[in-house]
């Protein structure tokens, strides 16, 4: 497995030394592949074929060379640093990988249920995240560029997560409407953007109010809430 990786690592360079198409590309020309080597593995996944599955995982895996490759040439980081960054993110969040925690807070039985297992994983993952991020605000990390409706439920969720009361979720995220002048993906988006925009002030004005940033209960969403 380590030679066959190290091999598509030495071909990518093989194909950068030469001086052609490779070296004209940049991370923002080669999105669009990167978008659609990502759909093409959805369909793959969605029809079950494995084939499909390995052959679209390797158009993946070229993505994660390339761009690697254009960072190096910028002297950047390498595709070694990208590994590096990943391991290191793995066993920081995930503790029981190395056995054991420190202060024990994270130690898992062995011999625990599945559903336990799955439940200090998750525990241990998102209070290691957060102590990583030092985010502002619940809405921080999302990518804002992906497909609208995916946008809308990543929103919604991270604000009802933090406590956002149900009801201050706008009617516009909660069905999604064909037809009209606009898109339905456009309409969406502009929905889900206002929305994100309301979660921030609101976590702004609170911390105006209360002079620190930190979690808001229900009472707080209303109170700070922007009007209308």
């Amino acid at each position: 497995m380590t030679a066959a990786l190290g091999e598509a690592v030495d071909v990518m360079d093989r194909l950068w030394n030469f001086g052609g198409w490779e070296v004209t590309q940049t991370h923002d020309s080669l999105r669009p592949y990167l978008l659609e080597e990502t759909y093409e593995l959805l369909d793959a996944i969605q029809e079950r074929d494995a084939g499909t599955i390995k052959e679209e995982l390797g158009d993946l895996l070229l993505q994660v060379l390339f761009h690697s490759r254009i960072a190096e040439a910028a002297g950047e980081f390498t595709v070694a640093d990208v590994a590096a960054a990943l391991v290191a993110k793995l066993v920081h969040r995930s503790p029981h990988l190395i056995g054991h925690d420190d202060s024990g807070a994270y130690d898992i039985d062995p011999d625990a249920a599945v559903a336990e297992k799955i439940a200090a994983q998750e525990k241990a993952w998102e209070e290691r995240k957060s102590a990583e991020k030092a985010r502002r605000s619940c809405l921080d990390g999302i990518a804002m560029a992906q497909p609208a409706l995916a946008l809308a439920e990543k929103v919604r969720s991270r604000g009802i997560k933090a406590g956002l009361p149900e009801d201050l979720v706008p009617d516009e995220l909660r069905a999604v409407e064909l037809g009209g002048p606009d898109s339905a993906e456009e309409r969406l988006r502009k929905a889900t953007l206002v929305f994100a925009g309301r979660i921030r002030a609101a976590e702004d004005a609170a911390e105006i109010a209360r002079g620190e940033r930190r979690a808001l209960g229900a009472v707080d969403w209303r109170e700070y809430w922007p009007r209308g």
